[in-house]
């Protein structure tokens, strides 16, 4: 009876649910780390194997292939997760094609590929754009630029190319270097973010730049300190015990003086970090299911002074740009929705109304292909759909069923598109599902099956839970929540404890001083 009491005692708690999730915390820190420093860890990858089921690519999933272009009658270049490859019109070949790319996957992550009226080909990458000379990609430096590139489109007389990063446009001059453009404040500029972006740098540390980064790492370092001595103050006494029996001195001495440090060290730098440790810990609980959803819904304005509190207002937001001859504009999609903006970028962009564009998820467009005269496809993970931006008509592509507003989903929906190709000798164009890619093209070859994911993902994959559904199933979306929660009782409780013992002590003091 003692013992199951001492259990569920705030002792018992700090003990045993710290060392049950110890191991998680740990991977929780290490896993912050690697995303914390994307660029730095960008030419590590891991093999496939090495994860679940549901990681390996198979039928051309997970994003393996996000579009084509073809090189000649025969050759077609597909792109995506992973790079370029050099197939035929049944992809039943592939050819490595990502000479002079990035070695690691991360760097190699295209998002268009197009072909200027000369011939020329470029490519966005995921940290710069690159020309294609003698079947070597060879990058072109974007002049103050560090950010992730999101997209490469053609100009209206498809003589050059308009570079996009998440926050600017680059066009190119005469010369062939590329120009920043930061794009004009649209009419009714909103300032006001989701609460969800707000926390998720602030979790991060990025909401205050370099500096709050850094931080963020230490407070990672200190949370595993904490795990490492915690395990330690479990295992020394038993070790201590066994020493003594045997009657080996020193060891004992040595051993107890080792506790005595950890101890020590562990509540020091517990309690004086307490504070933030609880912080990033309930940050990153309201990034996750459930609290993640109303933090989606709440919008507010960004802490002055942050890295959100700037006067682009494209700060971070720019996701796609093509341009429309029917319109006479360019189209951009951007994390606000659909907008409209003249040919030089010098004019004030035009929102499209929510109730004329197709849904786009979260987690960005994935499709931007001109269909026919008028008609776009745009996909992401909340589907496929035909779109007349001049008419503001949305048919779903799959269903052939007009789109209706009223049913837009913030989330992503059931079909996860994540590219498309019409290149290919099949019965109709290929749309590639993130999850069950596509039925319609022959076996896939082996050297598509091998390609690794990137450190920076499996890092995410980690740290969301997602790797552990296997084992957990549907828990596995609330992993983060309820590790989250049980971390900042462990850490509650490791104050209650500390403030017992230490007003314990000045009990004893305050008797001792009486006698």
């Amino acid at each position: 009876m003692k013992k199951t009491f001492y259990i569920f005692s705030w002792k018992g708690i700090h003990k045993w649910v710290g060392v049950l999730l110890s191991v998680f915390i740990l991977l929780f820190c290490i896993s912050g780390i690697i995303l914390n420093h994307r660029k730095l860890f960008s030419d590590c990858s891991v093999d496939r194997r090495l994860m679940p089921a549901a990681y390996s690519i198979k039928s051309f999933n997970n994003a393996i292939i996000k579009g084509t272009l073809p090189l000649d009658e025969d050759r077609i270049i597909a792109y995506g997760y992973a790079g370029a490859w050099l197939t035929d019109r049944n992809f039943s070949n592939a050819e490595d094609f990502n000479s002079g790319l990035p070695e690691g996957v991360d760097g190699r992550n295209i998002r268009n590929i197009v072909r200027t009226r000369d011939g020329r080909i470029w490519c966005a990458a995921q940290y710069g754009i690159y020309t294609l000379t003698d079947r070597q990609w060879v990058e072109i430096p974007l002049d103050g630029n560090n950010e992730r590139v999101t997209d490469i489109a053609l100009t209206p007389d498809s003589c050059n190319v308009v570079a996009m990063t998440r926050s600017a446009i680059y066009t190119q001059s005469e010369d062939g270097t590329f120009n920043r453009h930061e794009i004009p404040a649209p009419d009714n500029r909103n300032d006001r973010i989701t609460l969800f972006k707000s926390l998720w740098m602030l979790h991060s540390g990025e909401l205050f730049g370099t500096v709050g980064r850094v931080i963020v790492d230490i407070i990672a370092l200190i949370i595993a300190f904490l795990c490492l001595t915690g395990i330690v103050l479990l295992i020394l006494p038993y070790s201590i015990r066994k020493s003594a029996k045997k009657q080996r001195n020193k060891e004992v001495k040595k051993k107890a003086s080792s506790m005595k440090w950890n101890l020590r060290w562990h509540n020091h730098i517990g309690f004086t970090t307490l504070a933030l440790t609880i912080l990033i810990a309930f940050t990153g609980m309201c990034l996750r299911p459930p609290m993640m959803i109303p933090a989606v819904l709440i919008k507010t304005r960004p802490l002055p002074g942050s890295t959100l509190d700037n006067p682009n207002a494209w700060h971070d937001r720019l996701r796609g740009l093509r341009w429309d001859d029917e319109c006479n504009c360019w189209l951009l999609s951007t994390s606000d929705g659909f907008f409209s903006i003249d040919r030089r970028f010098t004019g004030r962009p035009q929102s499209i109304p929510a109730s004329q564009t197709p849904p786009v998820s979260p987690m960005g467009i994935t499709v931007f292909e001109k269909e026919n005269t008028g008609t776009w496809l745009i996909g992401s993970f909340s589907g496929i759909y035909r779109w007349n931006p001049a008419t503001g008509s949305v048919i779903d592509y799959l269903s052939g069923q007009p789109y209706c507003p009223s049913q837009r989903r913030s989330f992503a929906g059931g079909n996860l598109v994540s590219g498309y190709s019409a290149d290919f000798d099949t019965s109709a164009p290929v749309v590639f599902d993130y999850s069950s890619g596509t039925s319609l093209l022959s076996e896939m070859p082996v050297i598509l099956s091998r390609q690794p994911i990137s450190l920076w993902n499996f890092a995410l994959e980690l740290h969301v839970g997602r790797c552990y559904t296997p084992f957990l199933g549907p828990l596995s979306g609330l992993f983060v929540f309820l590790s989250g929660s049980l971390l900042i009782i462990i850490l509650i409780s490791g104050l209650i404890i500390r403030s017992r013992y230490k007003r314990k002590q000045r009990k004893n003091t305050i008797l001792i001083n009486q006698l």
